[in-house]
């Protein structure tokens, strides 16, 4: 049997509220009537999934409690009128230590009855250290295994030993669906570059003070 062609997209929305809120604005011609805000929501991202043309769509920063989720699934768009699409999350509830509740956050959307999700993890990681920061979400799609990942920023170091922690439980999870025959898929942001062309921006900040002293240090030297 042929396989099913596959078109995944990854986007870093930075939160899928406003993200919605600017889909909408931008993609209609005219404000909808008074009470058909959450229709007309999803409408608009459905038009904008047939223009994109993809199967699944993977986001990240989704910045948004498992409540509110489910309190407002329409609004949201976390479910479907028509059923067009199925949608599945891990959202950060404020358990982790140091972390508010809503940051964060992974959602995995699926469209085609081909790739329809046969099982669900926002767990994946089997830490509940690792996994109550939403950062990562397993979805069983028959043909193949996707995690939507949202690596941990090393904060300039001092988050570094959580996020190599949070990455080999990644590679961990991984490897037990291979292990299990299953072929693995990796999407999401990364926060990690192989080489300084791949980052965006090259500047660094400079902390102006102390700079006369360290100029006179060095003209003293």
């Amino acid at each position: 049997m042929a396989t099913a062609r596959l078109h995944l997209v990854s986007w870093n929305v930075a939160g899928w509220k406003t993200t919605l809120d600017e889909l909408a604005r931008t993609t209609r011609d005219a404000a909808p009537p008074p009470g058909r805000e959450t229709q007309d929501r999803q409408a608009r991202l459905g038009a904008w999934l047939d223009r994109l043309d993809a199967d699944v769509l993977c986001l990240q920063e989704v910045k948004l409690t498992s409540k509110s989720v489910e309190d407002d699934a329409r609004f949201h768009c976390a479910s479907a009128d028509g059923d067009k699409w199925e949608t599945f999350w891990s959202c950060n509830d404020g358990r982790a230590e140091g972390q508010r509740a809503g940051l964060n956050g992974v959602a995995t959307f699926c469209r085609r009855a081909d790739f329809r999700v046969r099982r669900a993890s926002a767990k994946p990681l089997g830490d509940p250290e690792l996994d109550d920061e939403g950062r990562c979400l397993m979805t069983d799609h028959g043909a193949f295994v996707l995690f939507n990942a949202y690596v941990p920023n090393a904060s300039g170091g001092r988050r570094l030993d959580f996020k190599l922690r949070w990455l080999a439980a990644l590679r961990a999870a991984m490897a037990r669906e291979r292990a299990a025959g299953r072929k693995v898929v990796l999407a999401g942001d990364l926060n990690t570059v192989a080489d300084p062309c791949d980052r965006h921006h090259f500047h660094r900040s400079v902390v102006a003070s102390g700079l006369s002293e360290a100029a006179d240090a060095v003209g003293d030297a």
